[in-house]
């Protein structure tokens, strides 16, 4: 890839990173094309990106846009999915997407300013979509009296479970980054743009564009 189109698709995935509402790092080895395709569009559903990117590149995207303690996750092939509306819908989709066709393999995610491992991206996929939880908190409002403490602490309680796992995991990695080496670097692309071809070699041309989504052929 050239120097200039690297230096545009770190900038654009900086702008995106910053912008995000919820981020989720994902293993996708073993899945087909045809799977990752059906992944892409399961993202999309759920208003939210699926993106494949070497991951020298999200290092550097990651550094410009201020965020630590992904860099420790960058290990082998790497998807991404981002959205700037739900917070919780990558996790869920993802989550979702596994218990199906038992891939791909979440790695960590990145909610509301906290690192979180694969756990805690579980916590968070069990939470409703937030238009779920709104309307679920709403609709208490006109529900009888002697059902409203019952009804609001149902739709708390596992609201505080998510929240308090991200608590939990901001406290206990306060954003630690792990550090590499440039050869290291070079070695870990190498490494992933293999393995990146071996399980979909007509993705790997679109992840050095991110901005565009997939257009399936089918489509």
């Amino acid at each position: 890839m050239a120097t200039a189109t690297k230096v545009e698709l770190v900038a654009d995935l900086a702008e995106r990173f910053k912008s995000a509402e919820g981020v989720v790092l994902a293993d996708f080895t073993g899945l087909t094309v045809e799977k990752i395709t059906e992944l892409r569009r399961a993202c999309l559903k759920g208003e939210s990106q699926f993106y494949v990117v070497k991951n020298t590149l999200a290092k550097r995207a990651l550094k410009e846009a201020g965020i630590t303690g992904l860099d420790e996750y960058l290990q082998g092939p790497t998807g991404w999915a981002i959205t700037e509306v739900d917070a919780v819908a990558p996790a869920k989709v993802l989550s979702d997407f596994a218990k199906e066709n038992k891939l791909p393999k979440i790695k960590a995610g990145y909610i509301d300013g906290s690192v979180l491992d694969a756990a805690g991206v579980g916590q968070i996929a069990d939470l409703p979509p937030k238009p779920v939880l709104m309307a679920q908190i709403a609709g208490l409002i006109n529900a009888p009296v002697t059902g409203i403490a019952a009804g609001l602490n149902a739709v708390m309680q596992g609201l505080a479970v998510g929240l308090d796992e991200v608590r939990k995991q901001k406290e206990a990695g306060g954003g630690t980054t792990s550090s590499s080496n440039d050869s290291a670097d070079d070695a870990d692309a190498g490494a992933s743009s293999a393995a990146e071809d071996a399980a979909a070699p007509e993705e790997t041309k679109e992840a050095e564009a991110p901005a565009a989504p997939e257009k399936d052929a089918a489509e």
